[in-house]
């Protein structure tokens, strides 16, 4: 029970009534001055939400330290009988309001030297970072939206008028980010354990006719580790999963895709795809009738694909395939641009039409030896991945044939959050802010939500 509960709601009536008499009185004020208009009127209006607010918050305040309950436990967890150390004794709780204040009689344990105040944990005032449930999806919320987060605590201060310090935010938030990622990561190696279960293989005949597609592909992040050559930069490795009945084509040749799942890793190989057959499993992989894969040159992808999706048809990202005929081009024809753009055209046409193989001499014709390391060996790209550039017949059969949507999300999910000037991050910091982004870009926030209020 609530003790003077009748009083609290009666005082804290007469004060509301107050504050909107005056609130009434400024309206007719302006309106005598000839100035009452909504913009006006609004700077008076927030006065009084604001005065509002402070009023249930003390009235909140009052309520929890005034409940009363016949059974307290007054016992340590190590079983010895705890003393009363503080009559009244304020705590103040960060709420998406402002700050509650508490006031209830502390208790301590002689034998484990700690204390905590009567009720803390049956009103859930308990935990470390006094800040509610509310508070705390906003502040997680905030740190993974905007790129920093001390941008975060500033946006906190303009939207709520509430004072957060940036190191508060990344604390907070990477916890939540934790235990996202620590639940991502389980259930991806219980379906990679058991993918009979996970991605049921069903019989051809009984599988739905469609496409899956799996976008992969990675983004370089400054990190506050280094290798063994010395380098910080580590490789966040992205994936994409959509099903093409979950795309809404344009007439321009862009798509929207209405429903993905994004999964990221901060690692290797053998975790990633971890993370990746369990988002396509979730989707459908083995109920649907194909798997497509679109991704970069890089061998890892390939080697995965070919263990976790042997079925799966693969294609190499057009995009990549031109970005690097052309750096190619500019090696082998430094000075003649013309003769370039020719030579670069009629390779990138030769394998837009079907002329792969055609396509392939043209490369072989201008092998080059000692390439530089930021040029790719356009020959043994190519020909590494002849099985992959049909792109004629992709383009036929309705294939994506680039991946323009990964490449968009590296963008927006990991390198307009994590990817600033002067940032470096620690490899579980960037993990968890990593899952958060995720979750967000693929409108599983609540997913968030559920983790935060499940504590």
């Amino acid at each position: 029970m609530i003790k003077n509960i009748d009083n609290i709601i009666t005082q804290s009536i007469g004060q509301i009534e107050w504050i909107l008499k005056e609130f009434g009185k400024k309206a007719v004020e302006l309106e005598d001055s000839g100035k009452l208009t909504v913009n006006a009127i609004e700077s008076s209006a927030l006065e009084t939400i604001k005065a509002l607010i402070q009023i249930v918050l003390q009235m909140t305040g009052r309520i929890l330290s005034n409940v009363l309950r016949e059974e307290i436990n007054r016992y340590c967890s190590c079983g010895k009988k705890m003393i009363v150390s503080g009559r009244g004794v304020k705590t103040k709780i960060l709420s998406m309001f402002g700050y509650i204040s508490i006031e209830r009689d502390m208790l301590f344990c002689r034998r484990c030297h700690k204390g905590h105040g009567v009720l803390d944990k049956e009103l859930e005032i308990h935990t470390e970072h006094r800040i509610t449930k509310g508070m705390t999806e906003i502040i997680t919320y905030m740190s993974q939206l905007v790129p920093s987060f001390e941008r975060a605590s500033e946006a906190i201060k303009k939207l709520l008028g509430i004072e957060t310090n940036p190191t508060q935010a990344q604390i907070i938030s990477e916890e939540v980010g934790k235990k996202i990622f620590e639940k991502e990561k389980f259930k991806s190696e219980t379906a990679y354990d058991k993918p009979e279960e996970a991605a049921p293989q069903e019989v051809p005949i009984k599988q739905k006719n469609g496409r899956l597609y799996i976008f992969t592909d990675g983004s370089q992040l400054n990190t506050r580790i280094k290798d063994n050559k010395g380098s910080t930069w580590k490789e966040m490795k992205l994936g994409l999963v959509f099903k093409d009945t979950d795309v809404i084509k344009r007439g321009d040749e862009n798509h929207i895709i209405t429903k993905k799942e994004y999964v990221s890793y901060l690692g290797s190989v053998s975790e990633f795809k971890k993370f990746l057959f369990a988002a396509a499993a979730r989707a459908g992989y083995g109920k649907i009738k194909e798997t497509v894969i679109v991704g970069d040159g890089a061998q890892w992808i390939w080697n995965m694909v070919k263990e976790v999706f042997p079925d799966a048809v693969e294609i190499l990202d057009y995009y990549h395939l031109d970005e690097n005929t052309n750096e190619y081009g500019k090696f082998i024809y430094p000075d003649d641009e013309i003769t370039r753009k020719r030579w670069v055209k009629g390779v990138l046409d030769c394998v837009l039409n079907g002329q792969v193989k055609k396509a392939i001499k043209l490369v072989e014709e201008k092998k080059m030896d000692n390439i530089p390391d930021n040029i790719v060996n356009l020959y043994t790209y190519i020909k590494n991945n002849e099985h992959r550039i049909d792109y004629k017949t992709f383009k036929e059969k309705g294939y994506y044939i680039g991946s323009g949507a990964i490449e968009s999300a590296n963008k927006t999910v990991i390198q307009q959050r994590m990817k600033q000037s002067g940032m470096r991050w620690s490899i579980n910091g960037a993990q968890y802010i990593a899952a958060l982004r995720t979750k967000h870009e693929s409108n599983n926030w609540d997913d968030v939500i559920n983790e935060i209020y499940a504590a």
